[in-house]
C-alpha cells in the first residue's frame, strides 16, 4: 500500500507548519504534502453561497456552519481531491496541531492495516480519540493496538482514508454542508466504514488551541436551546440504542484526551 501524508495548514501559519513538519521528520514520515487550508472568514457572501449549502447544514445541525467549520470542511475536501488526482492508495490526513506517537508509521505499514485499507469499499481509519467504539469484535494489531468499530466520533486532526472513501466523502460534501469531522454522517450518507485504533495514537498540541473548536462551542452554547427537534430526537435515539443494545451486547469503550499528551497516555 502506498500512502501519502497531507498536512492541512493555513498559508500564514508558518510556525505551526514548521513544528509539524519537524515532528513528522523525526518519526520517519518524510516529504509530507502541505494542503493550503481555506480560511472560511475570508470568503465573500457570494463565494460562500457557491461553496456551501447552508440550508442542508441547518437541517443537520439546526444552524449553518461557522466560518471556521466551513473552511475546515473545504480544506479536507481539498485533501480528498488531491489524493484522487494522484496514484496513492490512501492518505494520512493531519491538521497542523497533531501530535503523533512513534507507533503511527509501523502501524500504517503493518499487513493488517494495509489489507483493511486496500479493500475496494470506502474505509476510514481514525487514529484520534473515539467517543464510543465497540469492544466486542475488535481485531488485534501490532504493538498492542486493536482495530475497533466506531460507534460515535468527532475530531479530524489525524486519520487515514482510502481512495473509495475520499471519493464518497468529496461527493457528499460538495458543496460543503457537513463539518469535516461528522464521521457518523459520512458513514450514513456516503457508506464509509469507520474503523479506529484502541488505544489511539494521535493527539493534539495543547499549546496550539483550536479556533475552530472555540467558535463551535460558542455557537453551540448560544444556539443550544434552539436545536431542532429532529436533532434532539436523533440524540435521544442514539442514547436509547446504546443503553439497550450496544452497551450490553457489544460493550462500549471510550477514549479521553489526557492533559499533557503524549507524556501522559490513557
Amino acid at each position: 500500500m502506498d500512502f501519502v501524508t497531507y498536512i492541512i495548514n493555513l498559508a500564514e501559519a508558518h510556525e505551526r507548519r514548521r513544528r509539524v513538519w519537524s515532528h513528522l521528520a523525526d518519526l520517519g514520515l518524510d516529504s509530507p504534502v502541505v494542503i493550503d487550508a481555506v480560511r472560511g472568514s475570508a470568503l465573500s457572501a457570494g463565494e460562500r453561497a457557491l461553496r456551501a449549502d447552508d440550508a442542508r447544514s441547518v437541517r443537520r445541525y439546526g444552524r449553518v456552519l461557522t466560518a471556521g467549520e466551513l473552511g475546515c470542511a473545504l480544506s479536507h475536501v481539498r485533501a480528498y481531491e488531491r489524493l484522487l488526482a494522484g496514484s496513492d492508495d490512501s492518505a494520512l490526513i493531519l491538521e497542523d496541531d497533531a501530535v503523533l506517537l512513534p507507533d503511527v508509521l509501523p502501524l500504517l505499514r503493518s499487513p493488517q492495516v494495509r489489507d483493511w485499507l486496500l479493500q475496494p469499499r470506502p474505509r476510514l481509519l481514525l487514529l484520534t480519540p473515539i467517543r464510543a467504539f465497540l469492544k466486542r469484535g475488535a481485531r488485534s494489531l501490532e504493538l498492542g493496538y486493536r482495530l475497533v468499530r466506531v460507534r460515535r466520533a468527532w475530531e479530524g486532526y489525524g486519520y487515514v482514508v482510502n481512495r473509495a472513501a475520499a471519493e464518497a466523502m468529496r461527493r457528499v460534501n460538495s458543496p460543503a454542508w457537513l463539518s469535516a469531522d461528522d464521521w457518523v454522517a459520512y458513514r450514513k450518507l456516503a457508506g464509509v466504514e469507520l474503523g479506529g485504533l484502541d488505544p489511539f495514537c494521535i493527539g493534539y498540541l495543547e499549546t496550539a488551541p483550536s479556533q475552530l473548536e472555540h467558535d463551535r462551542r460558542q455557537v453551540e452554547v448560544a444556539s443550544g436551546r434552539s436545536r431542532k427537534l429532529v436533532s434532539r430526537l436523533d440524540k435521544w435515539g442514539r442514547q436509547i440504542t446504546d443503553a439497550i443494545y450496544y452497551r450490553p451486547i457489544w460493550g462500549l469503550g471510550q477514549h479521553r484526551m489526557p492533559s499533557g499528551w503524549p507524556a501522559k497516555r490513557v
